[in-house]
């Protein structure tokens, strides 16, 4: 077989590539070349890999090539999601609005409510998914927390007595009672 030669250069650039890449995929296919180069043959980068040897073959070949482009994950093919678009657009003048204006009880945006207005709008969409793209649109959301405040002098008391109710109750519960 062929000894696999690569310059100075393109060595030190894969091992920068294998300390940077957060791919697995990316790792394994630099790491293969790298192997090549060191004197391994297609056959053991391979087996060491638990990858077949025409990937092997192949990312040689591309990374020859093309250099670090031809080992990188390319985007995968397909329509682009419509959803994503329309919500992204909606959101921003959504958030800018009051929650109570649309019928919420809170005076805060929860990711939840947002997508109830969204469906309103006609954009079905999930609340889980509206937090993947307020976190793409630079946004910040916590998860909300109850808090009951009252004037009640005798607030603080009740508050103990009803958490003492829950407790036993749980545990009858449990029991089957």
């Amino acid at each position: 077989m062929d000894r696999f030669e690569l310059s100075n250069g393109q060595v030190i650039e894969l091992q920068h590539f294998l300390k940077n890449t957060r791919d697995k995929l990316e790792h394994t296919r630099a790491l293969a070349i790298l192997n090549r180069h060191n004197g391994m043959t297609a056959e053991e980068a391979a087996k060491s890999l638990h990858v077949t040897t025409v990937a092997v073959f192949k990312w040689c070949r591309k990374f020859r090539e093309d250099g670090i482009d031809g080992i990188r994950r390319k985007k995968p093919a397909g329509r682009p999601p419509m959803i994503k678009k329309k919500a992204k657009q909606l959101i921003p003048r959504l958030l800018k609005q009051d929650p109570q204006a649309f019928g919420f009880l809170k005076g805060r945006w929860v990711s939840r409510d947002i997508a109830r207005a969204l469906n309103e709008e006609g954009v079905r969409i999930g609340y889980r998914y509206v937090c993947n793209i307020l976190k793409e649109l630079g946004l910040a959301y916590k998860r909300p927390k109850l808090a009951v405040k009252s004037d009640d002098p005798n607030y603080a008391r009740k508050e103990r007595e009803v958490n003492n109710y829950k407790k036993p109750s749980a545990m009858l519960l449990k029991k089957g009672c």
